[in-house]
């Protein structure tokens, strides 16, 4: 895999692009870190060049002792000045100042999840820059600001020591020059090389990563310990180990050949030996420099050298950093396919009828088509029941329904008004939902039913709507009711609930909500067949004049509905009551014959 190429223009807008964090969220951090730190190199310049020059020049040539201890006097006035603000910097300025930056980048983040195509999280690519750049944004601001730092630092450093050299010696820069030239060329290759191999290495990380949640998550455990598929896993983890050491292996010759040529020839032969040389010989030997600009000029030489060091390094990492944020960037930057209208207009307040003309949808443009021209119209106070097996399109309906996809080709339209028209929001505030794989969050239990912050404090509509999904019993013996933590997360007092217990409390939000229209993808799959019967009844009742959307497996709970759509490939096959569609004995009839033969019906008989 060869590692992405930035131009340096690039280079510069992606570190921009952080750096603008900075100064639009916590400017004063990132002023005071740029001249802090200028002035720590101002302060070491003073400190060990400045000084020591003078010092050994006013032994050399006499001057007054009263002169060079009022040098000295000033000069650790001003140390001591450096260390007050050293202090305030590291203590209040740069914790507050990150952290700050931390949670605005983070919330872009969650705002941009929150509000991206849900088609997204289907694209294994684009679903791991949104893990890698969630995880890695901090990182990002860290070395963006570091950088900023080094540049600080060393062009203080640079412009001085090239200034006192301009000033002492002017041929001690050719020897410098030389060697940072030379080293900036090495290093660049080197730290392509280190991409290529970390990139290589995460590629190969990620199935070690999956291994290790085999073997820490309890959804794993049972089946590792009753089956011996962890013989393969086990294979599979020292497997993935040999290719990552080969990796490493393959790519660390290259770099210490590199790194060899570039510290002896380019670093220490030219600058430690052959500069040395000459500082040696201009002093002893022609007398055109002093002592202390000899010890100075030496000093000056290692520094400047240091810090074109940490410019040749840091040009390269800035490089790398682009690359890194050139993923959080495509994944910020990424432009939702599924937008809401400029002039959309408010959804109606009363349901009239749900259309679905002539739709089609697949996952991508070479994917298989998963609807294939469904049409379908749905009255006020109508409960479906959407069934068929795995695969044939049940759930997609409802998701497009859910406007969670765009359709394809064809439309839908609420009461005449295509759904793509109506704010997108307020469109599917508008919707009950419950999905099969539903989820319950660390937070109150009430904060779980309404799903709304603001409105959790509705005690008495909550607890109903608990007592109706079949809660009731389970909230009697809460200490805490309603305001019990769901799961141990945050709290430890906090309830882990079972399956059918978890499931209750998610249909307990239909009851909660006020909506046009009700969707329920298996809203009971783990409640028993007489829990899940009652329950049902329960809700279509109180559905009242709202229409039901409902997929059931079990189709002892169909037998309530209005009308059944039996959907196989993508389409409707049949569809209408249970007593029409037994009637004409095709694919619904099967299927409910073969499931009546294997378990009891709750209800009635076929």
């Amino acid at each position: 895999m060869k590692p992405n190429k930035h131009s340096f223009t690039r280079v510069l807008k992606n570190n921009w692009f952080v750096l603008k964090y900075g100064l639009r969220y916590s400017r004063k951090y990132i002023i005071f870190t740029c001249l802090y730190a200028c002035l720590q190199e101002i302060e070491i310049f003073i400190e060990h060049v400045i000084l020591i020059k003078f010092v050994f020049d006013s032994v050399q040539y006499g001057t007054s002792f009263s002169t060079v201890a009022l040098y000295i006097g000033l000069t650790i006035l001003f140390i001591a000045i450096c260390f007050v603000l050293d202090s305030i910097y590291y203590q209040s300025v740069e914790p507050k100042g990150k952290e700050l930056l931390y949670q605005k980048i983070r919330m872009d983040l969650y705002e941009k999840a929150i509000s991206t195509d849900l088609a997204n999280y289907d694209d294994p690519v684009y679903y791991n820059d949104y893990v890698w750049s969630a995880n890695d944004a901090h990182n990002r601001i860290d070395a963006t600001i570091n950088n900023i730092r080094t540049i600080c630092k060393s062009v203080t450093v640079i412009i001085t020591s090239v200034s006192f050299f301009l000033f002492v010696d002017k041929v001690g820069l050719l020897f410098v020059l030389v060697s940072f030239i030379l080293t900036l060329i090495i290093s660049m290759i080197t730290n392509k090389i280190g991409y290529k191999m970390r990139m290589e290495l995460n590629e190969k990380d990620r199935k070690r990563i999956y291994l290790k949640r085999l073997f820490y998550l309890a959804d794993y455990a049972k089946e590792l310990r009753m089956y011996s598929i962890k013989e393969k896993f086990f294979r599979n983890f020292s497997d993935t180990h040999k290719e990552m050491n080969g990796i490493v292996q393959k790519h660390s010759k290259k770099q210490f050949w590199l790194n060899f040529s570039s510290e002896y020839f380019f670093n220490e032969l030219i600058l430690s030996g052959l500069y040395v040389i000459y500082v040696v010989f201009m002093t002893l030997v022609k007398g055109t420099l002093s002592f202390g600009s000899a010890v100075t000029l030496l000093n000056s030489s290692w520094r400047l050298k240091g810090n074109l060091q940490y410019m040749t390094t840091l040009i390269s990492q800035m490089q790398e950093n682009s690359l890194y944020i050139e993923k959080l960037r495509s994944f910020l930057d990424k432009k939702n396919d599924l937008i809401e209208a400029e002039d959309s207009i408010p959804v109606p307040n009363k349901f009239v009828g749900l259309t679905l003309r002539d739709l089609t949808f697949q996952y991508s443009q070479s994917g298989p088509q998963i609807l294939q021209n469904v049409n379908l119209s749905i009255k006020p106070g109508e409960k479906i029941a959407i069934v068929g097996y795995n695969g044939s399109g049940k759930t997609t309906l409802t998701k497009l329904i859910m406007r969670l996809y765009d359709a394809s080709s064809g439309e839908i339209r609420l009461n005449g008004i295509p759904i793509d028209q109506l704010k997108l929001d307020d469109y599917r505030m508008k919707i009950s939902s419950v999905f099969q794989d539903h989820q319950l969050f660390a937070a109150t239990l009430s904060q779980n039913v309404v799903m709304n912050h603001a409105a959790a404090g509705d005690t008495y509509l909550i607890r109903e709507a608990l007592e109706k999904s079949g809660f009731g019993s389970k909230l009697q013996s809460l200490r805490l009711g309603t305001e019990t933590s769901v799961t141990k997360e945050f709290d430890d007092a906090g309830i882990e609930l079972s399956g059918g217990e978890a499931q209750k409390v998610a249909i307990a939000r239909v009851f909660a909500k006020p909506t046009l229209l009700i969707i329920l993808d298996e809203p009971s799959s783990a409640l028993d067949p007489m829990s899940e019967y009652h329950l049902n009844q329960v809700m279509l009742e109180e559905a009242e004049d709202r229409p039901v959307i409902f997929i059931s497996h079990r189709l002892s709970t169909t037998k309530m509905a209005d009308r059944i759509l039996m959907m196989e490939n993508g389409q409707i096959i049949e569809q209408g009551s249970h007593e029409e569609l037994m009637r004409i004995d095709g694919k619904y009839a099967q299927m409910f014959n073969l499931q009546a033969s294997r378990y009891r019906v709750v209800v009635g008989t076929s």
